[in-house]
């Protein structure tokens, strides 16, 4: 049943292009079809010919085909005493939030008319089955409309130049955000519009709870963001100030790889500022991307008017590479600068620098990609933070939450090893769980989760196993007492010094530094040299500057591995990115507060220079023939065999692989093959002696 509200609507329309139509054109026969058809629905009875015109129209066959002149002045007759019965029908729901709307972005009487008849034409079957027919459907869209359509100025009673000066790139309308011309002169209408029509359990004048969306809670706590401290509290005093005082054109960026909680981040610091947080563009829009694009866009455009009088909230824009890629043609056209491609340029790149300087309310934007980012946006950013793979500690925190909110069967212990094991952000974490939550809900479906996921979120680099407390410092040899080494340090309390430990694979380099950690009670992040080396200018620099940082925020010994290839001699350089990697890692070392380790097996490949930066230098070398049987009772827990001092290139990680391979083999009992492996692992040493002559 129609409503009285649209029954006026619709009479007002149909009223409104008759008096403008002409009788003889194909509208008006279109017209004049529908209203036959829609006699009931409408309660409007089409006024009948006299039975001369009839007669008439049956000398005339053509005339049927056309309205006749005198039956168009008697339908607009009818049309407009009908209409005048009908105004009496009050305004629904959606029209009052309608016009709560015009007043809340400035909209004129007009503009509110426009934005009617589209929305009435997505709710409403009777209109739309009567633009349909009217406009023969090619002209109309259910989302919008095209400009060159000669009926719709006709049909709010416009003339053709009062209807598209609404359209203009200054006015309300387009201002607003609430539409959008397209560069072939489409009318794109925003998506949510619809909302006024739909959504019931919101009060008529509440527009902002309707076309707002509303972040939800986060996951995170202020805590799990303690490796950024000193960034956090610098930007959660800006932007109270920003709160404070209004100030327009407050930007701020937050950047990091995909799952460091970027967006949680922003969820966290709005509500430790008490403002809420809105977020722009999160739909279930299945449209194109560049469709989507510009609907973020307009939503954006559309918070800002929504907020400008609110001085106490934030706009969340996530991926901003949304609107950074929309560049050229497509973000001139929708900032009115459609007058060929030049002017489109500079059109569209005033429309983004006015965006962001003149913005009412905070906009926190998030990017994955932020240095791809063009200097002329970075500009105007009031303050960036980079959000990176918290450490361990912070890990172990989250993992502790998410497992026990999801109902996860696990300790303590076993939250620690999953933070220690996995390098992957609290996003990973909360999905990972989750998904254990439906597989079967045991830390055995977590850790399958995260095997196959964290290698291609981490570059493909396998887990970092936990290792059994098992180190023993008479399995080291080095020219330096390590065990001496690691008591003085730790009694006391050194921070600032670097080491240098080379030798051979396998003689307890890496395991001396986890050590050595554990004694200074900080966390190890140990950087690769394929973690740092980058195929771009300046990119291996980069990393290595981040990886500085990175150490520095976690307040964790930092473990370059394979240092031979990033301390390289830079006597025998042969490009200059060779030379400036040296001189960039020097640099940080000189002024890194916290412990730097470096482990090489080359020693004699490293440049000079950075010998004498070293405040340690120890060399390890193969285990004595003494050491070698400890290592046989510890590893075997049997007493060695005499064929053991005879091994000269034995070491600790030797013995830790014959002990996986003899288990797997199940001859752990059998001392013959073990002493064989242990052989194996020699010969395939390049330095293990071998007799020479014949045999």
């Amino acid at each position: 049943m129609l409503a009285a509200y649209n029954r006026r609507l619709i009479l007002s329309y149909l009223s409104n292009a008759v008096s403008h139509l002409a009788y003889y054109t194909t509208e008006a026969k279109n017209l004049k079809e529908w209203l036959l058809k829609h006699e009931n629905e409408l309660k409007f009875r089409y006024p009948r010919t006299s039975e001369a015109d009839a007669q008439h129209a049956t000398r005339h066959p053509w005339r049927q085909e056309h309205v006749a002149a005198p039956e168009w002045w008697i339908l607009c007759k009818a049309l407009r005493n009908e209409l005048g019965g009908a105004r009496q029908a009050r305004p629904d729901r959606t029209a009052r939030r309608l016009r709560q709307l015009a007043r809340s972005v400035g909209l004129t009487r007009t503009d509110t008319a426009i934005l009617e008849l589209v929305l009435r034409n997505a709710t409403v079957h009777l209109v739309e089955s009567m633009m349909a027919c009217i406009c023969e459907g090619s002209l109309w869209r259910k989302s919008g409309f095209a400009l060159t359509n000669p009926v719709l100025p006709f049909l709010l009673g416009l003339s053709s130049d009062a209807f598209h000066g609404r359209f203009a790139p200054d006015a309300p309308l387009v201002t607003s955000g609430l539409v959008s011309v397209c560069e072939d002169g489409d009318v794109v209408v925003i998506d949510r519009l619809i909302r006024l029509h739909w959504h019931s359990n919101v009060t008529a004048s509440d527009v902002h709870r309707l076309l707002l969306e509303g972040a939800s809670p986060s996951e995170l706590r202020w805590s799990d963001f303690d490796h950024v401290a000193r960034d956090r509290d610098h930007l959660e005093q800006i932007l109270n100030g920003a709160l404070q005082t209004g100030r327009k054109g407050v930007n701020v960026l937050v950047h990091g790889p995909p799952g460091t909680g970027k967006t949680e981040f922003c969820k966290t610091l709005a509500a430790r500022l008490d403002a809420p947080l809105y977020v722009v563009g999160e739909s279930d829009d299945n449209s194109s991307v560049p469709w989507l694009q510009r609907g973020r866009l307009q939503e954006l455009r559309l918070a800002q008017r929504l907020l400008a009088g609110s001085h106490r909230s934030f706009l969340l824009f996530d991926e901003m590479e949304d609107l950074l890629s929309m560049t050229g043609e497509g973000l001139a056209a929708f900032s009115g600068s459609r007058r060929g491609h030049e002017l489109s340029a500079d059109g569209s790149r005033v429309f983004l620098n006015r965006l962001l300087e003149e913005t009412p309310v905070p906009i926190l934007w998030t990017s994955n990609a932020a240095r791809w980012t063009s200097p002329a946006i970075l500009r105007r950013m009031m303050f960036a933070l980079e959000l990176r793979h918290p450490p361990a500690k912070v890990r172990e925190r989250v993992w502790m939450r998410q497992l026990a909110r999801h109902g996860i069967r696990s300790t303590e212990e076993d939250a620690r090893a999953l933070a220690r094991e996995y390098d992957v952000a609290p996003g990973v974490a909360s999905g990972v769980a989750a998904a254990a939550k439906l597989g079967g809900g045991t830390i055995a479906e977590v850790r399958r989760g995260l095997h196959g996921l964290a290698p291609l979120l981490t570059g493909n680099k396998l887990p970092t196993p936990e290792k059994p407390d098992s180190y023993d410092l008479k399995l080291i040899r080095a020219d330096m007492n390590p065990g001496r080494l690691a008591d003085r340090l730790a009694f006391s309390g050194a921070r600032h010094f670097s080491l240098c430990l080379q030798g051979p694979p396998g003689t307890g380099k890496s395991a001396f530094v986890r050590h050595l950690a554990g004694r200074l009670g900080l966390e190890v992040l140990q950087k690769r040299a394929s973690d740092l080396m980058s195929m771009w200018v300046g990119g291996t620099e980069r990393n290595i500057a981040e990886a500085f940082e990175e150490a520095r925020e976690g307040e964790a010994i930092l473990v370059f591995d394979e240092a031979d290839s990033l301390l390289a001699d830079r006597r025998l350089a042969h490009r200059n990115w060779e030379v400036s990697q040296v001189n960039e890692m020097l640099t940080w070392m000189e002024s890194h507060p916290f412990p730097i380790a470096f482990t090489t097996n080359f020693r004699e490949r490293l440049d000079p220079a950075t010998l004498r930066r070293f405040t340690f230098k120890i060399a390890l070398d193969y285990l004595s023939p003494e050491q070698a049987r400890i290592a046989f009772r510890t590893f075997f827990n049997d007493e060695p065999p005499d064929q053991v001092e005879g091994l000269a290139s034995l070491t600790p990680g030797d013995f830790a692989v014959v002990r996986r391979k003899a288990e797997i083999l199940d001859c752990l009992s059998d001392t013959r093959e073990v002493m064989a492996m242990l052989r194996a692992e020699c010969l395939a040493k390049p330095d293990f002696p071998r007799r020479v002559g014949f045999q």
